[in-house]
């Protein structure tokens, strides 16, 4: 079989660790049956025992009661991993999903849809990514007694969505590590509202809010020291035009949104890009995806 599941941008600025948007970026999966067990064209790494894919897989098939066979899976990767575009959410609904599909009537019954975003969300900590790049589109999920509670709603192609990839990595471990146990009630009292005009701009279209709504006070100040060129980006893309400037996920990848078919602004990302020395940033000009992960068997 082959399990596509699309790229990520989560937190959407205040929506910290609940907000989250699915893009057209994907990795693809190859997946079969084997004599031994193998992770084929992964990163460097990557290919062991404990990769997502294969961990997820198996917490999958534990949830049903069954042993997974042993499988051959080659990635065929296009998300950039460890720059805030939800690489790790695409194996671990990958695995799932191929569980799901190996077990069978058994595996389809049990690994249901909210099966799937609860045992997804309890492998990587949180449902901002893994409710996205399942369900497709804009997601708002949080976690409620161990369950994940999600409201989802198809974008079309009204907004586009420029990546503006450094040539750095940066670790969730190392980009969570940087944030107060605490923060001011104002703080805290600002992200809620801006999350919340946030997600009723996602949800009426009002593309115009947005630019207000994606400030941020609980994660990105802390963050943005280490990125190196993070506020040149997010400033250079302002002046472009650009509706709104997020940081993705724990970064270091900077999201500008624009209205779609508006070829000038993504010239002048790539422009922007190009600026940034002997190591120029890489900019991926994407959509929403509503069509969340795919199985073709």
């Amino acid at each position: 079989m082959i399990i596509g599941v699309p790229a990520t941008s989560a937190n959407l600025g205040p929506g910290f660790d609940a907000l989250g948007l699915a893009l057209s970026l994907r990795n693809r999966f190859h997946v079969q049956r084997a004599e031994r067990e193998e992770i084929l064209d992964c990163e460097v790494g990557c290919d062991g025992a404990d990769n997502l894919f294969l961990v997820a897989a198996r917490r999958a098939a534990g949830l049903v009661g069954r042993e997974l066979p042993s499988l051959r899976v080659r990635f065929e990767a296009s998300v950039p991993v460890a720059r805030g575009l939800g690489s790790s959410a695409t194996l671990i609904i990958g695995g799932i999903l191929a569980a799901r599909e190996l077990l069978g009537p058994e595996g389809a019954e049990v690994l249901d849809e909210g099966a799937v975003l609860d045992l997804a969300a309890s492998i990587e900590g949180h449902p901002d990514n893994t409710t996205p790049a399942f369900l497709g589109g804009f997601a708002v999920s949080v976690l409620e007694g161990g369950r994940t509670v999600a409201i989802r709603k198809a974008l079309g192609t009204g907004l586009a969505f420029s990546a503006l990839v450094p040539p750095f990595p940066l670790e969730t471990s190392v980009a969570r590590a940087v944030l107060p146990a605490t923060v001011p009630f104002a703080d805290a009292a600002a992200n809620a509202g801006r999350a919340a005009l946030v997600t009723a701009a996602f949800l009426s279209g009002d593309w115009d809010m947005l630019g207000m709504a994606m400030r941020d006070r609980l994660h990105e100040p802390w963050r943005a020291p280490l990125i190196p060129g993070f506020e040149e980006m997010k400033e250079g893309a302002r002046r472009a035009g650009a509706l709104a400037v997020w940081l993705s996920g724990a970064g270091p990848t900077v999201l500008a949104a624009s209205h779609g078919g508006d070829a000038a602004f993504a010239r002048r990302m790539d422009a922007l890009c190009a600026t940034m020395g002997p190591r120029p940033w890489r900019h991926l000009l994407l959509e929403a995806d509503d069509a969340g992960a795919t199985v073709i068997a």
